[in-house]
């Protein structure tokens, strides 16, 4: 599956290009344009970076994994499984190195109070796929009961923002 190439944000409120990540995507840039996300509940929110290169990724995924499919899930980034291998491979062919990546993780919150809440399964999978590929998971911004947005900036810069109105760079 290919993805679209991100274009520039015309309502952004400076000149700085900006690439908005829906739920169930991920975007790669090789430049300085910030990738962004919002509306993170108990979907988490997987930034990759390599400082070699420079290249950086963002997925928001949905659901922990995409089960029992056989064929490649239509929508890769839907699932937390394969979006980070989707990833990974898209960051790959934009000549970045898996032994450099570093990752960080935002979201996973419990925003319903059901018995099996997917915010933190999807927490739990990230980290399992994360470290099946051997990339480190440099910060976290996960669990809690409250959504969250987030800007990954060039030279790897994440800005979280939760909607209590709390900021923090990891």
């Amino acid at each position: 599956m290919s993805y679209p190439r991100p274009t520039d944000d015309p309502t952004s409120p400076s000149r700085e290009r900006r690439v908005k990540v829906g739920v169930g995507d991920l975007a790669v840039v090789t430049d300085d344009a910030t990738l962004t996300t919002s509306g993170l509940g108990s979907c988490v929110a997987v930034a990759v970076y390599d400082p070699e290169t420079g290249a950086r990724g963002l997925l928001h995924a949905m659901l922990p994994t995409a089960g029992g499919i056989r064929t490649p899930a239509p929508r890769p980034a839907k699932y937390v499984d394969s979006g980070v291998d989707t990833l990974v491979s898209e960051l790959e062919s934009v000549g970045a190195s898996r032994p450099s990546m570093r990752a960080w993780l935002v979201g996973g919150a419990e925003m319903l109070d059901i018995t099996e809440a997917v915010g933190p399964r999807n927490v739990v999978q990230a980290e399992r796929v994360l470290d099946a590929a051997s990339i480190p998971v440099l910060a976290r911004d996960v669990g809690d009961t409250i959504g969250r947005t987030v800007h990954f900036a060039a030279g790897g810069a994440l800005t979280v923002r939760a909607a209590d109105g709390f900021e923090r760079t990891l």
